[in-house]
């Protein structure tokens, strides 16, 4: 049996797939902002309340200072943790983006290949070659601006050439 192309249901289901795969990543992403976020909470929970026993516990200013640089040295161990995580992850997600970009337009450019006139594909898919050109509204506009240029030059360079003579007199 054979398979049958459909270059415009390919070209759908690319930037479909594109979409959905940008919405998988973003919810990586998401998911392991959360969990950053929630352990950025638990530290700072926890800082709280081994200040709180420093309080509790402390007999003298100095009892309570030495409790506090252990709270406070804790709390940058666990800040620096964090921050080595986050830039960790930041760079696995850059990758992670970079190559979903790169799939999505090789695959885009493989389904519009498909559309070109003139191709096997195109031809036997869709119908004669040259009934689809998805450029022919631009090239009609790029016709029509280089037309209104010309005329606008043409009657620009007349106009100088009228005028040229008449500076010296």
């Amino acid at each position: 049996m054979a398979t049958v192309s459909y270059p415009l249901f390919n070209v759908y289901r690319s930037g479909t797939w594109a979409a959905l795969q940008w919405l998988v990543h973003q919810q990586q992403w998401r998911e392991q902002v959360v969990g950053l976020l929630q352990r950025r909470i638990a530290r700072d929970r926890n800082a709280l309340e081994s200040t709180l026993e420093a309080w509790r516990g402390a007999q003298s200013w100095s009892d309570f200072g030495a409790a506090t640089q252990t709270v406070w040295r804790d709390y940058l161990i666990g800040s620096a943790a964090l921050w080595q995580e986050s830039t960790a992850a930041s760079v696995q997600v850059t990758g992670v983006w970079a190559n979903a970009a790169r799939d999505v337009m090789q695959q885009w450019q493989d389904a519009f290949a498909q559309l070109q006139p003139g191709t096997a594909a195109a031809a036997g898919a869709i119908g004669p070659v040259g009934t689809i050109d998805a450029a022919q509204p631009m090239r009609e506009w790029m016709a029509a601006f280089e037309r209104a240029m010309s005329a606008a030059s043409s009657a620009f360079g007349t106009e100088a050439h009228s005028h040229g003579g008449q500076h010296g007199r």
